[in-house]
Formats: structure tokens, C-alpha cells, sequence
């Protein structure tokens, strides 16, 4: 027990209590993250709508619903049911959660690689000067996934840049920020790739311990492959802080937080189970 003032609460209590404080979290960051990918797909669907625009438009809303998902299917499977629980419907439905869950993510992991690939195409503006578009509906490329409407005073920083337009869009961009959003669109590829390599380990645990076979060189080979993913994915949430991506610094860093606490659960640490029935 830990005494707060002149209460006693049990570590378990507080474990589930900081758990649950993160998931909330999360689920208003990915409120945060819908209303960015909104504002940025009327640019994207400006030109007309289809399956793979949608998922590149919302790449960012879908993975994040998609892991809050998964996060709580985990959550259900390591800390609330027993291994031995896990059999069944219960098992079929959890795995069938999860398999439509893999599908978003993957689709929204095809959504960044995407995103990057557009950015690698560009055509010649339409027109021999860059203000002459202010006023009919382009706007340019401020950052990654910004797309403010051109004005009359961003077309004067742009006029001297020898822009370009994203082909397919009317987004026009400079080469410099051009480049920049381009890298940082890499970093979410990879980025999306470490998290992928991090569920496929956790997948593989769970599956393990409810084997009775999580122990040994595979346990000790599980956790370093997951503590080189998980300081890969701190130093990226370390970097977008760096870059003044407070937003991005703070989800990875509760994305972080949220999965070394389902860690624990796997190893039965601060959980409460259900007995077996």
C-alpha cells in the first residue's frame, strides 16, 4: 500500500489509475489529430474523392483510433483476463478485434508512405507567376500536413523560391519547405514501422505467455529487441520536441508510457486479474 495524505491506495490501484489518465489522454489526442487531418484533406480531396486520398487524408486519425483500439484489446487480454480465460469466443472475438484493427493500421501505414510519395512528385505551376493563383482556391505547403490558403502575402515570400505544385493538388511549395516536409513525412514512415515491429513483439508475448512459454532466451531476447524499439521511439518524440512539435513529442511520449505498462501486464506487475472460471 501507498499512503497519499491520509488515504492508502494499493500500487495496483495506481497503476490502472495511471493507465486509464493515459488512455484518456490518447483519445483526446486523437480528437487533436482528426481535427488537423480534417483541415488538411480539403486540400488533398479538393480535386475529387477516392479510397486511397481518404486513407491518405486521415492516415494519422485512422492509425490513431486503430492503436487506441488495439491498446484496449491488450489492455482486456493482459490485465483483465487470466491466460487461461482467453479461450473460445472470448479469444475468437479479441482476435477478430485486432485483426480488423491491423487492417486500419496497415492501411494508414500505407497512408504515410503515401503522403511521402506524393510529396515526391511535382509539376510546374500553371501559370509563369505564382500570385496569379491567389484567390482561385490553392493554397501552399507551410509545413507538413498545413496547408494555409495562398495569399497575397505568401505568394511574395513564395514568388522568389522558383516554386512548385504537388502534382495532383493545389498545394503550391517551395523547394526548401518542399524538402523539409518531405523528411519529416520519412520520419513518420519510420516512425510507423518501429510501431508495427513493437506490436508484432508484443503479439508474439502475449501469444508466449499464455503458452507458458515466454521465459528463458525468449523472454530475454523479446525485451532487448523491445528496449532498442521503444529508445528508437523515444529519441524520434525527443526530436519532434526539438522541432516544436509539441503535440507529436507529447502522443509519442504517452504512446510510450501506455505500452511499457501493457510490458508490465504481460509479466503480471501491478494486475488484478479475473480467476479463471
Amino acid at each position: 500500500m501507498i499512503r497519499i495524505g491520509s488515504l492508502q491506495v494499493s500500487k495496483v490501484a495506481l497503476v490502472h489509475g495511471l493507465k486509464y489518465l493515459i488512455y484518456l489522454l490518447l483519445a483526446i489526442d486523437a480528437w487533436q489529430y482528426f481535427q488537423a487531418d480534417l483541415a488538411a484533406s480539403r486540400q488533398i480531396l479538393g480535386e475529387g474523392f477516392s479510397y486511397e486520398k481518404f486513407v491518405e487524408s486521415f492516415a494519422i486519425t485512422i492509425d490513431v483510433t486503430a492503436w487506441l483500439v488495439l491498446l484496449l484489446c491488450f489492455e482486456v487480454e493482459t490485465a483483465w483476463l487470466a491466460p487461461e480465460r482467453v479461450r473460445g469466443w472470448i479469444a475468437w472475438l479479441l482476435h477478430g478485434i485486432r485483426a480488423v484493427c491491423y487492417f486500419f493500421v496497415l492501411s494508414s501505414y500505407y497512408g504515410y508512405i503515401a503522403k511521402y510519395l506524393m510529396l515526391t512528385h511535382t509539376v510546374p505551376l500553371p501559370v509563369s507567376d505564382v500570385c496569379d493563383l491567389v484567390g482561385r482556391g490553392y493554397t501552399w505547403l507551410s509545413a507538413l500536413d498545413e496547408y494555409p490558403p495562398l495569399t497575397a502575402e505568401a505568394c511574395q515570400r513564395l514568388r522568389d523560391s522558383s516554386p512548385v505544385m504537388v502534382e495532383g493538388t493545389r498545394i503550391v511549395a517551395d523547394p526548401a519547405r518542399l524538402a523539409d516536409a518531405r523528411f519529416m513525412a520519412w520520419i513518420d514512415v519510420l516512425y510507423a514501422t518501429a510501431w508495427l515491429a513493437v506490436v508484432a513483439v508484443l503479439e508474439l508475448d502475449v501469444y508466449l505467455k499464455e503458452h507458458g512459454r515466454l521465459q528463458g532466451w525468449i523472454l530475454t531476447a523479446s525485451e532487448l529487441v523491445k528496449a532498442v524499439l521503444y529508445l528508437g521511439l523515444l529519441a524520434g518524440a525527443v526530436y519532434w520536441g526539438m522541432e516544436g512539435e509539441f503535440l507529436d513529442f507529447w502522443d509519442s511520449f504517452l504512446w510510450l508510457a501506455a505500452f511499457v505498462l501493457i510490458d508490465l501486464d504481460v509479466f503480471g506487475v501491478g494486475t488484478e486479474r479475473q480467476p479463471a472460471a
